[in-house]
């Protein structure tokens, strides 16, 4: 179990770096593992270093990578597919949304965290739309 999570944090933290570089090189010259305009990017450049902002980076990175690992769990359990998917929802809304202001994904305000939710739902419906298709498809495979 502990190999699996030091092998996802290691996935989130590749994930992360790669989608840092790909955000910086679209948005500026200067590398940013933050987005230096969001609300903990500003507060990292005023009291961190930039190696100090890129090691809290990685660890959240990583946490990130260790928190989808904790939330596959759900999806081996025998469960129905509503319950595993509400669950993992609620798991990853109530992990990804802190992690994601303090990696500064966004500015910190009420719209930012409205848009935020409205997304993540968004793409928690779809994926609850395409694995009960799947489901449905397996078991009548089955019968």
């Amino acid at each position: 179990m502990m190999s699996k999570l030091i092998n996802a944090a290691l996935r989130g933290v590749t994930i992360g770096l790669l989608i840092s570089v790909a955000i910086s090189s679209l948005f500026t010259d200067v590398y940013s593992p933050v987005n230096p305009y969001s609300t903990m990017g500003i507060w990292y450049a005023q009291h961190l270093t930039g190696v100090g902002t890129m090691a809290v980076c990685i660890l959240l990175w990583g946490l990130i990578g260790v928190l989808f690992q904790v939330g596959d769990w759900f999806f081996q359990q025998d469960w129905s597919l509503l319950r595993m998917t509400a669950t993992h929802f609620i798991l990853m809304f109530l992990g990804l949304l802190p992690l994601g202001i303090l990696a500064g994904w966004f500015p910190l305000n009420l719209a930012n965290i409205l848009f935020f939710s409205l997304i993540f739902a968004v793409i928690y419906a779809i994926i609850f739309g395409i694995s009960l298709q799947k489901m449905k498809k397996t078991l009548k495979n089955i019968i």
